[in-house]
């Protein structure tokens, strides 16, 4: 801080002064005293909150996991119910311990888990271990009473749960089936078995090898002989049925993503560059399209499900942009435009267009989470997403109708239960939660359908709705029998969840939990408690258990902060609503301000933006920004006020707030913070000349458009690892929201902030992590390349050689934040234009 700054502050304070670094500032309010060296050090000094807590199955035990005090290792611990004794497991205990990667029987009397690669159960009141090899696999699904599946890379294994006997169920290969015959051989082929006799008698002998070997892998004593699902292609999804009879299976072709980038690391262990490769860049890539299979074990019949039959995966949502694109783009968007389209097809904005080729189609979630299977295994649903963003169906296998085909007969059906479409992008993050219920008829699902996820019952036919409202659903658990569904919902205020159970048939819906906050939870196995992780905005997460009905009153298990954080006078934030003068609703916002109202001058302010884009942050728990809370807290001490909003494509407010980003990143939520600034204005005595603005990631992109694009309205900015140019992000993440650059370029060129950055006035602060694989330092390197160019006197870049997205070292958020207080204090408090 410069002696100004200083003077400054001796002149406005007539309270006592506490010391960040070399200089002394106000203590603005009663509250403790406040450093930047306490809020960036090692959050050890907070408490470690508990993590990854789950039931017993008894229901009568806890599990969570603690991290160690100076340590990144975490410890394993166990709560009993009944009267919350905790005990930390040792070495011996842990290593046998329940653990949450397991299954349980249909009848839930049974559970095995994985532990260290090794399987266990829990049968007739007791643990069993049935392996030690710590390679088990992945576990798949109970069969029978008696035994378990699991599966390691292409092998499908049971485990008899009594003997521990292993036997293998089926191995899938990625390779043509050599014993298959040339639907036409060609006439080099044909003329070698004419000419050479010698030739023929060995093609005969081998064929009677592989008959015979077909004949002793089909005898019930026999290894089954593999099964053989195509040449050039990887296992994506591997599902088994509980019967054991079917199994569900996906294959992609190798993935080849586009050309990947490289990261050095300058400060390494050897003083030498090592250099990494890290992810491609959107729109290079290869689609992720899935083939899938449904296999009947017991005749190792293979049939390819008929994606082809899926509502609209014929219509290419995006033709007619890549029609317009090419018209204006040039020869590479041209050939871009054509993979898609058929000939003759005139792109018509009106409707989907008819593509030359089925869209790209995958199961989500990877691995198995995808699919899901009745209690018997009667019923098989899958949960599919189009590889461009714009659907998602919900299907049925059509297992009956397999079974009766003729081997390798064409296609297995399927039943389209649910389809949800979208002219901007499916939330593929959330609401994708599906299953059947007990008796094998209904499935359950939610869906953004009407606009916030609900969770709906199909049934015969008819779609059901057991929620409404405008209020999102998600975190659903089903009691065994079926007959309640526990739900996770912001029902009250979009800001605070609670936990509710609606009954089967609509009629019970009811509020299980008020305790105010943020909360997560689970259903304990036997269905009478819950299991609450809950916090408080100014309170970290903690542990509660309470019974799984109304009114009933939770307690209390762990006790995790310290005495020195609890004894800290810290705000509670106000959550308001700013009203929208651009069209939008009311966008919630947390506000820290001094308790007791000060009219005079008005106050400088600082405006934070969350990162991630869809991410909740204008809530009443503890906040995965727990550094950005505490700094809050002290630049109120200092005399600012600060809001951090829950800008538009924010989580938690519903599907149209979600997509109002779509194809224009940066534009609502910049008017959303617009907003915010006259409110600040008008409701918190604001100077409306001394506002600043400062986030990460996706809050230093908006940082970054904040200044660019409205240079009068903030003083300056900070704008922590932040995305530059979208076009040099991920896949996956953006485009969803832009499509890709080859389809869109307009698009990445109105939301990318290098295209703006002639508009900066303001002084600018960067920082950014040379090994950040996740927005990349290249970003920030090539922003400040651009304003080099552009003779732009005023900003600054602090490099952080060692650290990644998500910094580490507590001397690294010292040196940021110090960093960002410095600039608040001279350029925002201290402006004097």
């Amino acid at each position: 801080m410069t002696s100004n700054s200083t003077n400054r502050i001796v002149a406005v304070c007539t309270a006592s002064f506490i010391a960040i670094g070399a200089s002394a500032i106000c203590a603005a309010q009663a509250a403790a005293p406040l450093t930047l060296e306490q809020i960036m050090a090692h959050p050890d000094w907070i408490g470690p909150a508990p993590e990854q807590p789950y039931f017993a199955a008894d229901g009568r035990h806890i599990y969570f996991q603690r991290k160690a005090v100076g340590s990144e290792l975490r410890d394993l611990y166990r709560i009993r119910v009944s009267d919350g004794k905790t005990n930390k497991l040792t070495a011996a205990e842990v290593v046998v311990a329940e653990s949450e990667q397991r299954l349980f029987s249909a009848d839930r009397k049974q559970v095995a888990w994985l532990r260290n690669g090794n399987l266990f159960v829990w049968r007739q009141g007791k643990p069993k271990q049935l392996t030690r090899t710590g390679d088990a696999g992945e576990l798949l699904t109970f069969v029978g009473a008696s035994q378990v599946a699991l599966r390691d890379e292409g092998r499908v294994l049971l485990i008899d749960l009594i003997t521990g006997e292993q036997s293998l169920l089926a191995t899938l290969k990625n390779e043509d089936d050599p014993g298959s015959t040339k639907a036409n051989a060609d006439y080099l082929s044909e003329q070698q078995t004419r000419l050479f006799e010698i030739v023929t008698r060995r093609e005969q002998r081998k064929s009677e090898r592989e008959a015979r070997q077909r004949e002793i892998s089909a005898q019930a004593a026999s290894t089954p002989a593999p099964i053989y699902l195509g040449k050039g292609r990887e296992l994506r999804t591997v599902s088994l049925s509980p019967d054991a009879r079917h199994l569900i299976v996906g294959t992609i072709a190798p993935k080849r993503d586009g050309r990947s980038d490289r990261m050095p690391h300058y400060v390494s262990a050897d003083g030498y560059v090592k250099v990494d490769e890290v992810r491609s860049k959107v729109g290079t890539d290869q689609p992720d399209d899935e083939s899938l299979f449904l296999i009947e074990l017991d005749t190792a019949t293979v049939h390819k499900l008929a994606l082809d039959t899926l509502p609209g995966i014929n219509e290419d949502p995006l033709l007619a942009l890549k029609a317009e694109t090419a018209q204006v783009g040039g020869p590479d968007f041209k050939q871009e435009a054509s993979k898609q389209q058929s000939p003759n097809q005139e792109a018509s904005k009106k409707e989907p267009a008819k593509a030359s080729i089925p869209r790209a189609v995958y199961v989500h979630a990877e691995g198995a989470a995808g699919v899901s299977w009745s209690k018997t295994g009667k019923k098989v649903a899958l949960n599919l997403f189009s590889y461009d963003n714009k659907d998602r169906w919900l299907v049925e296998v059509e297992l009956q109708s397999a079974s009766v085909s003729k081997p390798g007969a064409g296609k297995a059906s399927l039943s389209i239960l649910h389809r949800l479409t979208d002219s901007a992008w499916v939330n593929d993050n959330e609401f994708n939660e599906f299953g059947w219920l007990p008796d094998e008829q209904t499935l359950w699902y939610l869906s953004e359908q009407s606009g916030y996820s609900q969770l709906y019952l199909l049934r015969g036919g008819h779609h059901t709705a057991l929620t409404r409202g405008n209020f999102e659903v998600n975190r659903v658990k089903v009691s065994a029998d079926g007959s309640w569904f526990y739900y996770r919902a912001n029902k009250a205020h979009p800001g605070v969840h609670e936990v509710y159970r609606v009954s089967g048939d609509g009629k019970r819906d009811e509020v299980l939990t008020r305790l105010g906050g943020g909360i997560e939870f689970e259903l304990a196995p036997t269905d009478d408690r819950l299991l609450l992780v809950h916090s408080k905005t100014t309170q970290p997460p903690e542990l509660f258990v309470q019974a799984a009905a109304p009114d009933a009153k939770s307690r209390q298990l762990t006790q995790s902060v310290s005495a020195e954080f609890a004894a800290m006078n810290w705000i509670k934030p106000e959550l308001v609503a700013v009203p929208s003068q651009h069209g939008a609703a009311s966008i919630y916002s947390r506000l820290y301000r001094p308790a007791a109202a000060q009219p005079g001058v008005g106050k400088p302010a600082v405006m934070f933006v969350h990162g991630a884009g869809y991410l909740q942050n204008a809530h009443a728990g503890w906040s995965g920004y727990f550094r950005e809370y505490m700094f809050h807290n002290l630049l109120v001490q200092q005399g600012y006020v600060v809001i951090d909003m829950d800008y538009r494509a924010s989580e938690g407010y519903g599907r149209d707030w979600r997509t109002a980003i779509y194809q224009r990143m940066g534009t609502p939520e910049l008017e959303d913070y617009l907003d915010g600034v006259d409110w600040l204005v008008a409701n918190a005595n604001v100077d409306r000349q001394r506002i600043g603005i400062y986030g990460g990631s996706y809050g230093g992109f908006m940082a970054f458009m904040a200044l660019f694009k409205t240079p009068e309205v903030f003083a300056a900015g900070a704008a922590l690892r932040p995305v530059t140019d979208w076009a040099h992000y991920n896949h996956g993440y953006t485009s969803n929201i832009l499509n890709t650059p080859q389809t869109d370029p307009d698009a990445y060129a109105r939301s990318s902030p290098i295209e703006f950055a002639a508009g900066l006035k303001r002084p600018l602060l960067i920082c950014s992590g040379i090994l950040d694989d996740n927005v990349f330092f290249q970003d920030s390197v090539r922003l400040v390349q651009r304003l080099i160019e552009l003779k732009k006197p005023n900003f600054e870049l602090a490099v952080y050689p060692i650290e990644p997205h998500g910094f580490r070292e507590p001397e690294s958020w010292l040196d940021e934040y110090r960093r960002i207080f410095k600039l608040m204090e001279r350029e925002v408090k201290g402006r004097s234009d």
